[in-house]
């Protein structure tokens, strides 16, 4: 589904009598240009019938990690070869299953193709992302596997100093494996696709996508080089300053550089970059139309692990809610601030909301 596509459809959905000539006057279109659109929208099974009759088939499926995070605090400076006296908790985490379960969490239709084993793990992870709202028919119980685990030591300031992954599970998230979902990929509204996935899987998704729109995120600075040959099959890439560095060869240290990097990245097909600038904030561009920097909101930070998560989760839901780019910047920017204020990885409390 195309931007224009994805607005009208948002149009539609909040007033399904709406008239052509009003949807054109809002987007600034010609009224004909509405009824190319309208056409596309029901040939792709989007609109039913006379009358904008809305398919209820509008949801996300993000392929990616599921594993359990174990995440250890230090009550004081860390102290390097010796015992730290802190705290140790377990959450569900891995970052396809953090971004499904937020999206869920943010009233969509949210589905997850990912894999754990038939362990204990396993078993918390399936209960508590299927109880978050997310359809789990597609998250493989494999026999004989191990759960993921991802062990993080986060220092007094919130910061991530170290951490260890054991997540060899994913290299059984195979393209045969995925093509057991493909139906449900190529009818999504808007695929999200994590790194941790290995070069083989990605190419199968890339390959049979077909026109979805896919937003990536990058995961890590060892992982990110995998995608450098299939830039023009994403839509959305959620890169940190790194990463992005990694990826494009260009020192990213002003908005100038973050701006080069994007008319880089914009070259190879790249729709939207939503560059994390650390403290700075948000880099966005997108081809074509607007680019700017958003400012960092002043935020308590007490774990940084699945803000990006968050991040990701807002701008899917913005997505599917036909909001501006700009808008929808600072809109997952709040997602991203709840998280890092949390020590709970399982984001968006239940008493918190993004609005």
């Amino acid at each position: 589904m195309s931007k224009r596509e994805n607005q009208i459809l948002q149009l539609l959905k909040r007033d399904p009598f709406i008239q052509q000539q009003e949807i054109a006057d809002i987007l600034g279109i010609s009224r004909s240009c509405v009824a190319g659109h309208i056409m596309n929208l029901s040939k792709k099974g989007y609109i039913k019938g006379k009358g904008y009759i809305l398919s209820n088939d509008i949801y996300a499926v993000t392929i990616g990690a599921a594993n359990i995070d174990l995440t250890s605090y230090t009550y004081a400076k860390l102290i390097y070869e010796d015992s730290n006296p802190g705290k140790i908790i377990s959450t569900p985490g891995g970052v396809g299953r953090n971004i499904a379960q937020n999206i869920a969490l943010l009233k969509n239709e949210s589905y997850l193709i990912s894999v754990i084993g038939n362990d204990e793990n396993g078993k918390i992870l399936f209960d508590k992302t299927k109880a978050a709202g997310v359809n789990v028919k597609y998250l493989y119980k494999l026999d004989g596997e191990k759960t993921s685990v991802y062990n993080s030591v986060i220092d007094e300031n919130g910061k991530c100093i170290v951490s260890v992954n054991d997540m060899s599970i994913l290299e059984k998230l195979t393209p045969t494996l995925l093509s057991q979902s493909k139906s449900l990929i190529q009818h999504a509204s808007v695929l999200v696709v994590d790194c941790n996935l290995t070069e083989k899987s990605l190419e199968w998704l890339f390959n049979h996508s077909r026109n979805i729109p896919i937003f990536f995120d990058t995961v890590s600075i060892s992982k990110a080089p995998k995608i450098r040959h299939y830039l023009s099959h994403i839509h959305t890439l959620k890169p940190n300053r790194t990463e992005a560095e990694i990826l494009s060869g260009i020192k990213i240290k002003t908005q100038k550089d973050a701006a080069d990097a994007a008319h880089w990245f914009h070259e190879r097909g790249v729709q939207r970059l939503i560059l994390s600038m650390d403290t700075e904030g948000v880099y966005y561009s997108e081809l074509d139309n607007i680019s700017g920097c958003s400012p960092a909101l002043n935020t308590n930070i007490i774990n940084a692990n699945g803000a990006g998560d968050a991040m990701m989760a807002g701008l899917v839901h913005c997505w599917l809610e036909g909001m501006e780019l700009k808008e929808s910047i600072r809109f997952a920017q709040q997602c991203s601030a709840l998280t890092l204020s949390s020590e709970n990885v399982e984001i968006f409390p239940k008493n918190r909301s993004c609005t």
